[in-house]
């Protein structure tokens, strides 16, 4: 297991795993009781994006999987710090010369609120943005996983946090010249 394993694979290693995932970031990660989450979430998301969002380092975190697992062998061959996406902490230029009336909003948090699924929803409204763009969505938490699928796509993102349980998040998908 290394920073790329998802954390799928962690869950099934050991059933305390997901006590201790839910225990970095309460806030965050406690959906993952919610049966549905459970399913939907862990094979999206990489121990690595789990370590940039809880703030220690990767090796640290598959370390500390690999004791409550009882796995064997040295960690130190095995892992690695990965470069991950991440949001700037200023608005993007094309988000400030946005005109916000055109923002295409998609708003997550009535799904949020019953445990449901929001990547289908957040899914069709990125996937069907034309160039030069822009989807708004409001979600309960900032979607770090998403990030790696979008910059692997050209898309372009910058998120803010409202209030505790109230992100914004903005998708900008670039104009390709020819």
């Amino acid at each position: 297991m290394d920073a790329n394993s998802r954390l799928s694979e962690a869950l099934n290693a050991h059933p305390d795993v997901l006590e201790f995932i839910i225990g970095l970031n309460p806030h965050d990660f406690n959906r993952l009781r919610n049966p549905l989450l459970r399913k939907v979430m862990p094979p999206r998301i990489t121990l690595g994006r789990i370590a940039k969002m809880v703030g220690i380092p990767a090796k640290e975190l598959v370390t500390k999987i690999h004791k409550i697992a009882g796995i064997k062998g040295k960690v130190e061959d095995i892992v690695e710090e990965i470069d991950l996406p991440q949001s700037s902490v200023e608005p993007p230029e094309w988000l400030w010369k946005a005109n916000l009336d055109d923002i295409k909003w998609v708003d997550v948090l009535p799904i949020d609120e019953i445990g449901g699924d929001p990547m289908p929803p957040i899914n069709i409204a990125v996937n069907g943005s034309q160039q030069g763009e822009i989807v708004g969505i409001k979600h309960k938490w900032e979607p770090q996983p998403l990030f790696d699928i979008w910059t692997s796509r050209g898309f372009e993102f910058w998120t803010h946090q409202e209030g505790p349980d109230e992100w914004h998040i903005f998708v900008y998908r670039p104009v390709i010249f020819n």
